[in-house]
C-alpha cells in the first residue's frame, strides 16, 4: 500500500500574526518528502477563535451587540500578508461564504445558542476557514493543495449536534472524494471538530475534537493506505509541566500505552483528547504526539510499552468538586451523566455507611464549573446533595506502578504540609491520586516529581 501521513495541528499553533506558519510549512514539507502521498492535515481554529465565536452566539442569544467583524478580518489580515494578489481575492470569495454561512445562523437563534447553529457557526467560523487560508498558504509555498469542502464531508455522525458520534460504515461510503484528491497529488486540508449526519447537517465532534478528526481519518483510510498519525502540539510530552516543576530536570516521556495517555490526559495533561484516545486504542491505532520544533521528539502512544519505567508523568487539575448524594439516587445521576449526556469526567469515590444507617455515594467531578452551571438540575436526583467546591487533583500515572512498591508511600511522604483529603491508591489501574485544596495542587506536583524523580521511578 502506499504511505500517507495524517496530521493535526492544534489552535495554539495557528495565530492571526502568522508565527508558526513556517514552521508549519517544513513539517508538511517533511512528511510529504518521506510519504507516497499526502500528507492529510487537519487544522484546528486558531487560537481563542472557538471561544470568541461561543461568545457571539450566545450574546446573539441574549439580544445583545456582537462583534464577528474582526474575527473574519483576521483571517483576511493574515491571508494579505501572506497570499498573492489573484490568492487573496479567491480566498476572499470563500472567506465571505463561510461569513455568510454564520450570519444566516446567527439570524435564527432565539433564546438558545445550542445544537445544529451552534455547530455551524463553530466551524464555519474557525476550521473550515482556517484550512481554507491555510490551503492556499501551502499553494504559495509551491505546493500542491486543496482544502476539503462541506459536500464531500467524509465523516459522517450522528444526529447528536455537540457531541456527535461517527458512523464507520457510512463514512467509509464517502471516502472517494478525499481518496481522489490524494491520488491526484494534492495534499489535503480539512478542519477539525466537524462532522455531518447523512442528509448533510452540521455536527460537533466534542471540544478538542480535532484530535478525533484525525484518528477517524486515519482509521477510515487505513484499508487503502499504510498510515501514520501524528498530532502536532507546542511542546514534548514530558514527565511533569514545567511552568509547575521549575528548577527540576523533566524527562521526555517516549512512549505512552493508551491506558496510560487516557488516565494522564483526564488528570490535567493536555496530551490528547481523550474520547479520540478511546478511539484509537478500540482500533489500536498508533499515534505519535510530537511538538511543532522537532518531530524527532515525539512521543509514541500504543497498545504496549516495554519501558519498565514506574512513573510517566505527575499531573494535576485545579477545579475539581466532590458531590456527595444519598446512594440509592446516585445510580440514576451516573446513567444520567453517562447515557444522556454522555459526560464520563468523574470518578465514583465510593459509598460510606453512616450512623443513621444512611448510606452516602461520593463523585469526583474533575471539572467544578459543570456541576456549577449543572448543579439545580443535579439536585434534582437528591435534594440533600452536598457539594465541596475548592479541590484539586494530583495524579502520579504508570501502569508499571502495580509491579513497583512504593510509589504511593514517597508520594504522600513527599507532602507532609499538605492536607490529603482523599486518596485513590490503584496502583492496579494505573494511577495514584491525592485530593487536596485546589491551591496546593503545585506545590504537591513539584515535591512529588522531585522525590520520584531522585528515587528513579520517574522516565
Amino acid at each position: 500500500m502506499k504511505t500517507l501521513a495524517v496530521m493535526k495541528f492544534g489552535g495554539s499553533l495557528i495565530d492571526f500574526d502568522g508565527t508558526n506558519i513556517p514552521l508549519v510549512i517544513e513539517r508538511i514539507k517533511d512528511l510529504k518528502r518521506t510519504k507516497d502521498v499526502g500528507p492529510l492535515v487537519v487544522f484546528s481554529a486558531p487560537k481563542g477563535v472557538t471561544d470568541r465565536l461561543q461568545a457571539v452566539g450566545e450574546a446573539k442569544a441574549l439580544d445583545q451587540d456582537y462583534d464577528l467583524d474582526s474575527i473574519f478580518s483576521s483571517y483576511s489580515t493574515l491571508a494579505s500578508h501572506i497570499l498573492n494578489a489573484d490568492q487573496f481575492k479567491m480566498f476572499q470569495k470563500t472567506l465571505e461564504s463561510y461569513r455568510t454561512d454564520v450570519e444566516e445562523s446567527l439570524s435564527k437563534i432565539e433564546k438558545r445558542f445550542t445544537r445544529l447553529l451552534r455547530a455551524k457557526i463553530l466551524t464555519s467560523g474557525g476550521e473550515l476557514p482556517t484550512a481554507t487560508l491555510m490551503s492556499f498558504v501551502l499553494e504559495s509555498a509551491g505546493l500542491k493543495s486543496r482544502s476539503l469542502e462541506k459536500v464531500n464531508w467524509p465523516i459522517i455522525t450522528d444526529d447528536n449536534f455537540e457531541n456527535a458520534t461517527v458512523n464507520i460504515e457510512l463514512s467509509i461510503e464517502n471516502l472517494m472524494p478525499l481518496i481522489e484528491l490524494l491520488d491526484e497529488g494534492n495534499i489535503v486540508c480539512v478542519g477539525g471538530f466537524m462532522g455531518m449526519t447523512s442528509d448533510g447537517l452540521v455536527t460537533l465532534l466534542g471540544r478538542g475534537g480535532s484530535d478525533q478528526t484525525a484518528i477517524l481519518l486515519s482509521i477510515l483510510l487505513r484499508k487503502r493506505f499504510e498510515v501514520e498519525t501524528i498530532l502536532l502540539k507546542e511542546t514534548p510530552v514530558q514527565c511533569a509541566d514545567p511552568k509547575i516543576v521549575r528548577g527540576q530536570e523533566l524527562g521526555r516521556v517516549s512512549t505512552m500505552t493508551y491506558n496510560e495517555a487516557q488516565k494522564a490526559t483526564v488528570s490535567g495533561m493536555t496530551i490528547i483528547q481523550n474520547t479520540a484516545v478511546r478511539i484509537a486504542r478500540a482500533s489500536k491505532l498508533p499515534i505519535t504526539v510530537a511538538p511543532l520544533s522537532d518531530l524527532h521528539l515525539g512521543t509514541s502512544i500504543q497498545e504496549r510499552d516495554l519501558n519498565p519505567q514506574a512513573v510517566k508523568c505527575i499531573t494535576g487539575l485545579t477545579d475539581c468538586a466532590i458531590i456527595t448524594m444519598n446512594n440509592e439516587r446516585s445510580k440514576s445521576l451516573e446513567d444520567c451523566l453517562v447515557l444522556w449526556e454522555d459526560y464520563d469526567e468523574f470518578l465514583d469515590l465510593g459509598s460510606e455507611v453512616m450512623d443513621t444507617g444512611l448510606v452516602l455515594r461520593d463523585f469526583l467531578v474533575y471539572d467544578a464549573e459543570f456541576v456549577r452551571k449543572n448543579e439545580e438540575r443535579l439536585r434534582s436526583f437528591d435534594k440533600e446533595m452536598k457539594v465541596e467546591y475548592g479541590l484539586g487533583i494530583v495524579t502520579v500515572v504508570g501502569d508499571k506502578m502495580t509491579k513497583t512498591p512504593g510509589v504511593a508511600s514517597i508520594a504522600i511522604s513527599s507532602i507532609p504540609r499538605i492536607n490529603i483529603k482523599r486518596g485513590v491508591f490503584a496502583p492496579h489501574t494505573s494511577q495514584i491520586m491525592l485530593i487536596v485544596d485546589a491551591t496546593d495542587v503545585p506545590e504537591a506536583i513539584r515535591e512529588i516529581h522531585h522525590q520520584l524523580n531522585s528515587r528513579g521511578f520517574v522516565t
